[in-house]
């Protein structure tokens, strides 16, 4: 054997064997154990408004009902603005980031949706006002399960009262969009 042969062939096999290696572990995913949560994603949707329920013709009461959910009023000398809870904007970021640890604390599951095996994806949109109370919960686009949407709205109503909004962001009311993700995994 000459020195030449010496050298090649460990280097050869070494190559061989590390392609046969980079090979099979791009075949094998190691991830199926671990879950992946989206709990926060950044989506648009267009909510439906609810048609009344008819009513039989009746005289009409002197006093107005209120609606169940109406939001409070805003004066029309005040700012709003709209933001994604996975915005990364620097202005919002730890605003954010407060109020996504404060519904993650009391965010699960609905055993309701457990029992029936449901799953789905809830945009949630959030009205904050400046004092930090919950002025509204809208739910923009539903998951297709009663239990995951009320369950949803239910724990971003636990957890207000939220933050004041800072000075800096001179608004009145801040909007946030979620997305509420529902996965059931064996």
């Amino acid at each position: 054997m000459d020195s030449k042969s010496i050298f090649i062939w460990p280097v050869l096999i070494s190559i061989v064997g590390h392609v046969a290696l980079i090979t099979a572990s791009s075949m094998i995913d190691l991830r199926d154990n671990v879950k992946t949560v989206q709990l926060f994603t950044v989506q648009i949707a267009q909510s439906e408004p609810v048609p009344p329920p008819k009513q039989e013709e009746k005289p009409a009461p002197k006093e107005t009902p209120k609606p169940a959910q109406e939001a409070k009023p805003i004066p029309q000398s005040t700012r709003e603005e709209t933001v994604h809870i996975g915005s990364s904007d620097v202005k919002y970021a730890a605003y954010l980031a407060g109020l996504k640890r404060k519904i993650m604390n009391l965010w699960q599951y609905p055993a309701g949706a457990i029992a029936n095996s449901e799953e789905g994806e809830v945009v949630i949109r959030i009205s904050i006002d400046a004092d930090g109370t919950l002025a509204e919960t809208m739910v923009l686009t539903t998951s297709g399960s009663v239990h995951l949407d009320y369950g949803t709205l239910g724990v971003i109503q636990a957890a207000a009262p939220f933050q004041p909004l800072p000075s800096q962001y001179d608004l009145s009311r801040l909007h946030i969009i979620a997305s509420f993700n529902y996965r059931l995994h064996d």
